[in-house]
């Protein structure tokens, strides 16, 4: 367990790795899950977490609706909690998640300070921010505020409370409204074997990457297709309307972040082939295409960067570029449709 410091009415678990996506770490579930796995002695990857919870192969778009939430884990596939689950289970801990109806009630704060106290960490979606997960490594006035990590807590505009001193952690009084669900780290279980692991997340990513839709979204690699669909459609950039065109270029950032997320299935295909040596000729050739994702994702920077410069925002209001930009979406189509065959043939082989 985590070493816990306790003050008064302020306990925090001290040493817990910082969540932010200076890191590289775009997925905050991945990310978070990793930190509080490290704070309890364990060494786990993020591009394992990536892989084993289907984070690193999916991408997901209600097509016309430039839907912010698109990214979200619960948007990865039809039970929410999915990846959430594979991920623990692949990790060897046990979890267990809670929705609050409403805000959070006298038995989830009692729950989350327990957690505390033992030394484990909690994972929260939002508590700071919008974001996608947060880390919760403390408390304060005997659990009415709320300390941790999240990648939203240095923007003023979504967090301007001052982070604690001593750790840096975000500090969140008010927390019970800004909780739509949390997930307790359970007992450590032991991993299960390696083998059995990656054949299990390698069914789930393809079946990610050919799924058809899930509800009002479509999925996978007609999400793609649908999105590069999207950027062709000039009717959609109403030029004269900034508000419509700041909404479609921030849309488009989360787009580009699934696909940096893509690039996290390289090196995890790379840790199947090395760890399980039988599953290496399919899994090595599903690794080059995604290399290949790599490499044409980091080329869409030359057209729309995701850096919220001028330079970024001026290229969706180009239709040349943003038809130059569906190309590269396409080329990224292409790779994966073949990265999935490589799986499907090690799935029929091994699986």
């Amino acid at each position: 367990m985590g070493h816990v410091q306790r003050d008064g009415d302020k306990v925090i678990i001290e040493g817990v790795r910082p969540v932010t996506w200076k890191s590289g770490e775009m997925c905050e579930f991945a990310s978070c899950l990793v930190s509080a796995l490290g704070s309890l002695g364990e060494d786990v990857s993020y591009p394992y977490i990536m892989g084993t919870s289907g984070a690193a192969f999916r991408f997901t778009l209600r097509p016309g609706a430039w839907d912010f939430g698109n990214y979200a884990i619960q948007n990865v596939s039809p039970d929410p909690f999915e990846p959430v689950r594979r991920a623990f289970r692949a990790a060897g801990y046990a979890c267990s998640i809670h929705v609050p109806e409403g805000d959070a009630t006298d038995e989830d704060a009692a729950r989350i300070v327990g957690s505390i106290d033992r030394g484990v960490p909690v994972l929260a979606t939002r508590v700071c921010g919008p974001s996608d997960c947060s880390i919760l490594t403390g408390y304060d006035a005997g659990g009415e505020v709320l300390l941790g990590w999240s990648t939203y807590q240095d923007i003023k505009d979504d967090h301007d409370i001052p982070h604690d001193p001593a750790t840096g952690y975000f500090r969140k009084p008010g927390w019970r409204g800004h909780i739509p669900d949390y997930t307790l780290i359970g007992e450590r279980s032991g991993r299960p074997p390696l083998r059995e692991v990656y054949l299990d997340a390698l069914r789930w990513g393809a079946g990610l990457l050919r799924m058809p839709a899930m509800g009002d979204r479509v999925t996978g690699l007609r999400g793609l297709a649908a999105w590069a669909a999207e950027m062709r459609d000039d009717a959609s950039f109403p030029a004269g309307d900034e508000g419509a065109m700041a909404e479609r270029y921030v849309s488009t950032t989360i787009n580009i972040t699934m696909l940096r997320d893509h690039c996290q299935a390289e090196p995890f295909l790379a840790q199947v082939a090395g760890d399980a040596p039988d599953l290496a000729p399919e899994a090595l050739q599903a690794a080059a295409c995604y290399g290949r994702v790599a490499r044409i994702r980091a080329r869409m920077d030359d057209l729309i960067p995701d850096d919220f410069t001028e330079r970024g925002i001026r290229g969706m209001y180009d239709p040349a570029v943003r038809r130059a930009f569906a190309d590269e979406v396409l080329r990224i189509l292409d790779a994966e449709a073949e990265a999935v065959g490589c799986l499907e043939r090690l799935l029929a082989r091994c699986g």
